[in-house]
């Protein structure tokens, strides 16, 4: 695997595991320079929505949805496993996570996940790291959580018109091939009107790992979400 300096000619070349893994590390999680935010002065908003404790439907309905067999997390618990025993978990899962939101606490071994590297479909020249990708494989329990209470928040977004009526991402019952047929009306609109329009389009480099928490949290209460 190699690394070309940005301005220079010189290539970077990793042979060993460890090598390849320092390379990788410094590609997917670049080192920034982050300014984290005192909120204790701010002014926010009441809530635009109450905030609901997950019930027990909606943790049945979010495990009916993994996929069945994919890689499992660190704790070792494959999907199939949720999904062939939700019976006999519901009566567990519900108070475990509504208790945690009523104490205001969350497991430290939750937190833990493991990071590994697939190599993205059909690139030329797979010894430079950008050819490569990262997924994050999550504790059973934490994903199942994480997975309802991001609902939740497309659902607020939603109710509320938190986001504008162009977004796709994350927008219940928009998908890809959607946002190409806005795409495409809004160039083909310009033309019939013998205009010119002209698009940029941006990626992000290592926009999830590197989210400060202490200012999505802060515009999240600026808008209202609860």
């Amino acid at each position: 695997m190699r690394q070309t300096e940005l301005g220079s000619a010189v290539a970077q070349v990793a042979e060993t595991i460890q090598e390849k893994s320092h390379l990788l590390q410094a590609t997917f999680f670049p080192e920034l320079m982050h300014i984290e935010l005192d909120s204790s002065q701010s002014d926010y908003p009441m809530p635009r929505s109450n905030f609901s404790p997950v019930t027990n439907d909606q943790i049945h309905w979010v495990i009916s949805k993994l996929g069945p067999y994919k890689a499992p997390g660190p704790d070792g618990t494959h999907n199939v496993v949720l999904m062939q025993y939700v019976g006999l978990l519901m009566p567990h899962l519900g108070p475990i996570y509504r208790t945690m939101f009523k104490l205001g606490i969350y497991p430290d071994w939750w937190k833990e996940l493991v990071t590994i590297v697939l190599r993205k479909p059909t690139k030329p020249d797979y010894m430079v790291p950008i050819a490569h990708q990262h997924i994050a494989m999550l504790n059973m329990m934490a994903k199942v959580l994480s997975t309802c209470i991001a609902e939740d928040l497309v659902q607020v977004a939603k109710m509320c018109n938190l986001l504008p009526s162009n977004h796709f991402g994350c927008h219940p019952r928009r998908m890809t091939s959607d946002s190409l047929h806005y795409v495409t009306t809004s160039v083909k609109n310009t033309w019939r009107r013998k205009e010119v329009i002209s698009a940029l389009f941006l990626d992000i480099k290592g926009t999830c790992p590197n989210v400060v928490l202490s200012w999505l949290i802060h515009n999240m209460r600026k808008r209202g979400v609860p």
